[in-house]
C-alpha cells in the first residue's frame, strides 16, 4: 500500500474543493486534492447552471481568477438572464422577478469546473483522479484517508483535512466525532437526512427559442418541490426538478416527462449528449443551515458538506466558493501555527459568520424553509399567489428589502391587492384553502420575517473562538423554540 504525506488533503473536485486546495497550495502547502471521476469527467455534476452578476465572478476570494473563467466563451453560454419569474399555470399566476442589478450569467457547468480543475492544478494543487476515498482515519484528530486510486490501495496522511465531498458527504459517516479530542462535546453535528433535497435535471434541445430565453423559471410541485427551466441558449433548456427529503419522494424523470410532454415548446425535444449518453444527472444537495460549526480536530467542511447552499432555492455556486477560500485559509493557518485542534481551525467559522457574514445570510434565510415546510402545499401555493414580487424576491435572495414602515405598507398593500384579484378569479376555491388558513399563513409570513432579523443578529454574534460555542448555542435554540411556538408546530415538527 502507497502513503502519501500533505499539508493539506482535499476531498472532492467540486467548486469548495478547488477553491480550497488552491488558496492551500498558493500558500506554499503541500495539497492533494481527491476527486472519483477520472480527469476528463471532472466538473460534471448536476446544476442549475446560474451566476448572479455583476458582483459576481469578480468579487470571488483566493487565487481563483473568476474572471477570467467568465470571460471564456466555452464556459459563458448566456448573459442575458435578467430576471427570475415564478409560474403557477394551474392558478393562472406568473411572477416576475427582475434583478436589480445586470442580470445573470448562465454557464456550461462542465467547462466550468473543467476550468476551477485547471486553475487549482496551475497554483500547485496535486489532483488524483480515479480516486475513492473509503476510510477516514483518525487518532485523537483526523490525519487522513484511505483510498483506492486507479484500483490500487493508498493512504493519504495529513495536517488537516478538508471535506468538499458534497451534501450528505460519506466522509462524515467515516469519522468518530465523538472519539476526537475536542474541549467538551464535538462543536461538529452530522446533519439529518432530511436536512437535504433530492434534484434532478436534464438538458434538453428545442427545435425553436423558447419565449421566456431571459428568464429562470420556477415552478410549484408537489411534496414541497420545484420544477425548473434555466435556458442555457435560447433552444437548450437545463430543466429539472427537485423536492425535499422529508417529503415522500418523487419519480424523477417520470414527473419531469409528464411536465415536458404538456408543454408545447418541448414537442419534438430531444435530450443533450454528454460523454456519449444522454445528459441526466441527479443529486443531493443541503436545504438547512449552515452547519453551526464546521470544524473538527484535524477536519474541515466547506460547500455542501458544510450546508453553505441557499436553503430555499438550492443555489451553491458563491457559498461553495467562500467556504473552500475559508477553508484553504484556515487549514493554512492553523498548520504554519502548529495547531491544527478544533480550537486551532475554528477562524473558517469565525470568517464565514463574522467577517464575511455568508453563512450567516443563509442561516437566517433558512426560516423561510421552516415555516414553508409547516404548511400544506397548497396552502404555501395560496401564500405565494398573494404575495407582492418584492417579497418573493426577499425570500429567494439574501438580501433584506422590507424593513421600513413605508415598504412594509406597500408589500400590506399588494397582499390586499392579489387577494381580491385571486378571490375574483377563484383561486383559494380551486386549492380547497379556506380564508382562515390562507389568513394564519400570512400571518406566518409576517412572523418568519420577524425572526429572520433575530435569526441574523443571533449568527452576526457567532463566537469568534471555541470557548463561546456552547453559551451562542443555547442562545440560538432558545430562538428556535421561540420560533417554533410561534407557528405553531409540536416538538415532532421541528426541523432541528
Amino acid at each position: 500500500m502507497a502513503h502519501d504525506q500533505y499539508d493539506v488533503v482535499v476531498v472532492g473536485g467540486g467548486i469548495a474543493g478547488c477553491f480550497a486546495a488552491a488558496t492551500a497550495a498558493a500558500e506554499g502547502m503541500a495539497v492533494a486534492q481527491l476527486e472519483r471521476k477520472p480527469r476528463e469527467q471532472g466538473g460534471y455534476i448536476a446544476c442549475g447552471d446560474a451566476i448572479k452578476r455583476p458582483r459576481e465572478p469578480a468579487n470571488y476570494p483566493g487565487p481563483i481568477d473568476m474572471d477570467a473563467i467568465a470571460d471564456d466563451e466555452a464556459v459563458l453560454i448566456d448573459s442575458n438572464i435578467d430576471q427570475i419569474e415564478f409560474w403557477d399555470e394551474d392558478l393562472d399566476v406568473r411572477k416576475v422577478l427582475p434583478y436589480d442589478e445586470q442580470g445573470s450569467n448562465v454557464v456550461d457547468r462542465y467547462e466550468f469546473g473543467q476550468r476551477l480543475l485547471e486553475q487549482a492544478a496551475d497554483n500547485g494543487v496535486e489532483q488524483h483522479y480515479d480516486t475513492v476515498v473509503n476510510e477516514v482515519t483518525q487518532d485523537g484528530r483526523v490525519t487522513g484517508v484511505k483510498a483506492v486510486r486507479d484500483g490500487e490501495p493508498v493512504t493519504y496522511k495529513c495536517d488537516v483535512l478538508i471535506d468538499t465531498a458534497g451534501a450528505q458527504s460519506i466522509l462524515q459517516d467515516m469519522v468518530d466525532f465523538d472519539a476526537l479530542d475536542t474541549a467538551g462535546d464535538p462543536t461538529f453535528e452530522v446533519p439529518h437526512y432530511t436536512h437535504f433535497g433530492s434534484a434532478y435535471r436534464e438538458i434538453i434541445e428545442t427545435e425553436k427559442p423558447v419565449s421566456y430565453h431571459n428568464a429562470i423559471v420556477g415552478k410549484p410541485l408537489e411534496e414541497l418541490g420545484y420544477i425548473w427551466y434555466f435556458p442555457r441558449t435560447p433552444t437548450q433548456i437545463n430543466v429539472g426538478l427537485g423536492f425535499q427529503m422529508n417529503k415522500d419522494p418523487i419519480p424523477f424523470a417520470d414527473r419531469i416527462r409528464r411536465d415536458l410532454e404538456n408543454r408545447p415548446e418541448f414537442q419534438g425535444a430531444t435530450v443533450a449528449e454528454k460523454f456519449g449518453t444522454k445528459n441526466k444527472l441527479g443529486s443531493a444537495i443541503a436545504l438547512r443551515r449552515p452547519l453551526d460549526s464546521m470544524v473538527a480536530p484535524g477536519y474541515l467542511a466547506a460547500g455542501g458538506a458544510a450546508g453553505t447552499t441557499h436553503p430555499i432555492t438550492g443555489k451553491g455556486i458563491r457559498g461553495a466558493a467562500y467556504s473552500g477560500y475559508s477553508a484553504g485559509r484556515a487549514a493554512v493557518q492553523a498548520v504554519e501555527d502548529g495547531d491544527v485542534s478544533e480550537a486551532g481551525l475554528w477562524e473558517h467559522n469565525r470568517w464565514l459568520y463574522r467577517e464575511h457574514g455568508e453563512a450567516a445570510k443563509l442561516a437566517s434565510w433558512d426560516a423561510y424553509n421552516v415555516a414553508a415546510s409547516s404548511m400544506d402545499v397548497n396552502v404555501l401555493r395560496a401564500v405565494a399567489a398573494l404575495l407582492p414580487e418584492a417579497e418573493l424576491r426577499e425570500i429567494v435572495g439574501t438580501s433584506t428589502e422590507i424593513d421600513s414602515l413605508k415598504s412594509k405598507l406597500h408589500v400590506g398593500s399588494g397582499v390586499l391587492k392579489n387577494f381580491v384579484s385571486e378571490s375574483r378569479k377563484g383561486t383559494f376555491e380551486t386549492l380547497g384553502v379556506s380564508k382562515r388558513d390562507l389568513l394564519e399563513a400570512i400571518r406566518g409570513v409576517r412572523t418568519t420575517r420577524d425572526h429572520v432579523a433575530t435569526y441574523e443578529r443571533q449568527y452576526e454574534a457567532y463566537p469568534a473562538d471555541r470557548d463561546g460555542f456552547e453559551r451562542w448555542v443555547a442562545q440560538r435554540n432558545r430562538i428556535d423554540q421561540a420560533f417554533y411556538d410561534d407557528l405553531g408546530l409540536a416538538p415532532s415538527e421541528h426541523k432541528y
